[in-house]
């Protein structure tokens, strides 16, 4: 989230900052005293810093000023296909678009060859069809070249399309560390469960030496293994909205719902619910044309696929 530290982090291992505690390492090599100039970094800033009285490929060269110049323009030459702007390299930022100028500032991190790559927010500033390109572009550009990169975003979805590890912050601390799948369907905190994708968290007691979860509203939910808390322990069930199911009719298991709010978004409908105790709850489930969609205000049962669903202490 914003404020957790993200980019104070990456401007650690940039050495832009000194830490207070502990060390720098970028492979085998200890960084924590080295300059910034001499670590070997390459870093893209969120506005792309570009040097708006110089041309493209003056630059990408702008820090290869120590190479011969046939040199440092046979490097410019090949950064500029590399990003796929190989026509472009006359030209003055300001007569790029959003998405060429942020290709130029990650070409000219590149230039000087480094070891690490870091991005900070890369993709904020343009619009959500362009993020959307950039975001493959740039895994493309990544494979391609196999150069480590840390890219920092507060944009979930973004993260788990972009990156092969993932490390959730809050509050300066790492929540956890692992795949995008591993985050996404085994979060270890509610934090990380209500921060990465979606959820909505049911209060409950649990019953029956760890079979069963009393709501608020009274109504129970047998559970299809059991957990370890003791009885009375008063829980939290994060439920994702792709693992809530809508029913007109009560079923085993269902507890009561009135629908709010339904809204398509491209081939899913989310429905906004609000249970008998006034939590709110939110469900997905892919849009059927044919089908009827039930209105708004309606009296409506709900079920969770609880194997799928977290159990966390309650706060």
């Amino acid at each position: 989230p914003s404020g957790c530290g993200k980019s104070t982090m990456l401007r650690i291992i940039a050495g832009l900052i000194r830490p207070s505690t502990g060390r720098v390492r970028i492979g085998a090599r200890d960084v924590s005293a080295t300059p910034a100039r001499e670590r070997r970094v390459g870093m893209v800033f969120q506005n792309y810093a570009l040097f708006p009285h110089m041309t493209v490929s003056e630059n990408i060269g702008y820090g290869l000023s120590s190479l011969p110049r046939s040199e440092r323009d046979a490097r410019v030459a090949q950064l500029l296909s590399l990003v796929r702007l190989a026509e472009f390299g006359n030209r003055l930022p300001r007569q790029l678009s959003g998405g060429q100028q942020q290709r130029v500032a990650v070409a000219r991190a590149l230039a000087p060859r480094p070891s690490i790559l870091l991005l900070d927010e890369p993709f904020a500033a343009l619009d959500r069809a362009l993020r959307a390109d950039m975001q493959f572009e740039f895994v493309r550009l990544q494979r391609e070249l196999g150069i480590t990169t840390i890219l920092v975003t507060h944009d979930q979805e973004e993260a788990q399309a972009v990156a092969d590890n993932l490390i959730v912050m809050n509050g300066g601390c790492l929540e956890q560390a692992g795949s995008p799948a591993e985050l996404y369907d085994a979060p270890k905190s509610l934090f990380v469960n209500t921060f990465v994708g979606q959820a909505s968290v049911l209060h409950a007691t649990v019953e029956a030496g760890g079979t069963l979860l009393r709501l608020r509203s009274g109504e129970a939910l047998r559970l299809p293994t059991p957990i370890r808390f003791v009885d009375g322990a008063k829980v939290v069930l994060a439920v994702r909205p792709e693992h809530v199911n809508l029913q007109p009719v009560a079923l085993a298991g269902s507890v009561r719902a009135r629908l709010l709010l339904s809204v398509p978004q491209g081939p899913m409908l989310f429905h906004d619910l609000v249970l008998a105790d006034g939590t709110a709850l939110k469900a997905a489930a892919p849009r059927e044309p044919r089908s009827p969609r039930p209105p708004e205000g309606a009296d409506l049962h709900v079920s969770f696929a609880l194997d799928h669903c977290r159990i966390y202490p309650a706060p």
